[in-house]
């Protein structure tokens, strides 16, 4: 095959698929995905067909970390440390078509670790290099008529695993560029008011929306990290360190460009093709189709006061501190609801000791126009005059103004770091849970966080609860629109931070028993403190447990998901797309053979 790798390494693909097939039951499956080592996958001339109508954008590229494995001739020593050098950098997983920020969803098959033997078949086997719309329908029509499982990837900063499979091809959107501001935007086919927009391609990251936006003097309801891609955001929702003030960033959208399971192009909005405009906010990437572009709403950059604040544990013992973190969050309500955004954990001083004193730690804004911090003060004071005074703890506190909210987060808040093998859980926590007293919140705070760091995002408020946006609500759960805090499980792997990350549950590489075993705790214990804690909410999508035992519920809310399994049955009804923690993924399994097939 004439691809971009070498003859020599796709020879050694051969070997193993050939290695494979001797082993494999015969094809006899007619409802499963076809896989490489089954005569329904398509043959050479099929693939070099496709290759051809694209241009020469179909790739067959090895893993980052083959370059450290010895039987493969693109071996090299220096290259490997290079590599294992780069593997915590988000950039680095993001420009390399395969490569994804989890390793564990590739099954740890290719660490960049010296003399480490890859598992080539965990990958996608092709890779479409899209760079324009005529690309992904040739993916998409080509996987359809074969059978051959498909997956759509970005960045690859997917906590559900869903932008990588095994023996599959993917179609990158990476390399789909352009970005076009509007001042009076109005949506194809409707009339509506218009507004100042930017017009994003698929391919861009969040730091990239960002600057294109400040050079209109703007702002967009963007991720917390600047490394984060556009299409897996907002098919997930996407929260914001200003989505308190302006809705979530699926709230934002005012009009997307998709490629449907059909390989149709579609333009959908609030006046066409409304279904998939429903479903593009917040129904889950991976899914309806592959998004080419989305038109957003801007706002100008806010201005903010801010305050930095830090109680920590002056007792023996654990539980008067855990009294104060509770009696914290019964204000947050009350702080929400008044505009304060910002994000705050808990976590043991030195993260590897967790007999060490606790901190809680945070840095929290009001949006404003006033360059004082009076109003920010008012607010966060008396909460922490009533826990100084209440519990045995010690506080520091301070408060600053900030002109321009976009350069300031630039410079606190740089791209997190990836790499570990990990896995995600979060509960929305309503102001129902939060009016329990002190001591039974106390209480389900040290059962959640025994051993963790524990991570709040204020990232709802009036933004959120009252969003009106043309054409509807999106498909995020409708917890979103009455919840405080957004409560995430995580290990302590880092020190307490002013700008806490998401620092996952995570277990060491290629360790089956231990993977399993913190995934059972992750559901089964620290998640299920939150779902009894909360049980009428919900979690947020991209950051959710792909273990959550009431999926549909949780994900989306009943009748959302069950609109959503609509949609899908209509755009997609050969399951062109599919993936285990999505819409409709119940419908189909991975057998013992590895094999997708339809139950």
């Amino acid at each position: 095959m004439r691809f971009p790798s070498s003859d020599s390494v796709d020879l050694l693909w051969k070997l193993q698929l050939f290695l494979s097939y001797v082993s494999a039951v015969s094809d006899n499956h007619a409802s499963c995905k076809a896989t490489p080592n089954t005569p329904s996958w398509p043959s050479e001339t099929q693939w070099n067909a496709l290759n051809t109508s694209i241009s020469g954008h179909l790739l067959a590229p090895l893993p980052p970390g083959a370059v450290c494995d010895p039987t493969l001739p693109v071996f090299n020593n220096a290259s490997c440390t290079f590599v294992a050098s780069q593997w915590t950098v988000s950039d680095f997983h993001a420009r390399d078509p395969l490569a994804v920020d989890q390793p564990n969803w590739e099954n740890d098959a290719c660490l960049p670790v010296s003399g480490v033997h890859c598992d080539l078949q965990q990958y996608p086997r092709y890779v479409i290099n899209a760079t324009q719309a005529a690309h992904v329908q040739a993916g998409i029509n080509f996987a359809r008529a074969h059978q051959v499982r498909l997956i759509v990837r970005g960045t690859g900063h997917d906590y559900l695993g869903r932008s990588t499979a095994p023996n599959s091809l993917s179609i990158w959107t990476h390399n789909i560029r352009g970005l076009q501001w509007q001042n009076n935007f109005v949506p194809e086919a409707c009339q509506l008011p218009a507004h100042p927009a930017i017009k994003v391609a698929a391919g861009h990251r969040m730091f990239e929306i960002y600057d294109a936006a400040a050079a209109h003097q703007s702002a967009i309801v963007g991720g917390q990290d600047p490394d984060v891609g556009l299409g897996g955001y907002l098919t997930g929702g996407g929260h914001s360190p200003i989505s308190g003030a302006y809705g979530l960033a699926a709230d934002n959208v005012l009009e997307v460009e998709v490629v449907t399971p059909l390989g149709d192009i579609k333009t959908a909005n609030p006046c066409t093709n409304t279904d998939l405009f429903f479903a593009f906010r917040g129904g889950g990437g991976s899914t309806f189709g592959v998004l080419l572009s989305a038109t957003l709403k801007t706002h100008p950059i806010p201005s903010m006061t801010w305050s930095h604040f830090e109680i920590v544990q002056n007792s023996p013992t654990r539980q008067p501190f855990w009294q104060a973190a509770a009696y914290f969050h019964t204000q947050l309500p009350h702080l929400v609801k008044s505009g304060l955004m910002g994000y705050y954990n808990i976590s043991s001083i030195s993260p590897f000791e967790p007999s060490t004193p606790l901190i809680l730690g945070a840095g929290v804004w009001i949006i404003n126009t006033s360059t004082s911090t009076s109003a920010l003060d008012a607010l966060v004071d008396p909460v922490l005059d009533h826990i100084q005074t209440t519990y045995p703890v010690n506080i520091t506190r301070s408060s600053r103004y900030v002109p321009d909210f976009y350069d300031w987060w630039k410079v606190v808040y740089p791209p997190g770091a990836v790499g570990t093998e990990s896995l995600l859980g979060n509960r929305l926590l309503d102001e129902k849970a939060l009016s329990l007293p002190v001591p039974m919140i106390a209480e389900n705070l040290a059962a959640a966080y025994p051993d963790l760091i524990f991570l709040g995002n204020l990232v709802s408020g009036p933004g959120v609860w009252n969003a009106e946006p043309a054409g509807g609500l999106g498909a995020m759960t409708p917890a979103w629109r009455s919840a405080v805090v957004e409560l995430s499980s995580n290990q302590l792997t880092t020190s307490p931070s002013l700008y806490p990350k998401v620092t996952p549950v995570i277990f060491p590489a290629n360790n089956a028993t231990a993977r399993a075993a913190q995934a059972s705790l992750l559901t089964n214990k620290y998640m299920a403190v939150l779902r009894k804690w909360a049980p009428d909410t919900g979690t947020y999508l991209n950051e959710a447990d792909v273990n959550e035992p009431d999926l549909p519920g949780a994900y989306w809310g009943e009748k959302n998901y069950k609109r959503l399994v609509e949609i899908k049955k209509k755009y997609d009804p050969e399951g062109v797309f599919w993936c285990g923690p999505c819409a409709g993924g119940g419908e189909w399994k991975v057998d013992a053979e590895g094999r997708v097939c339809r139950l």
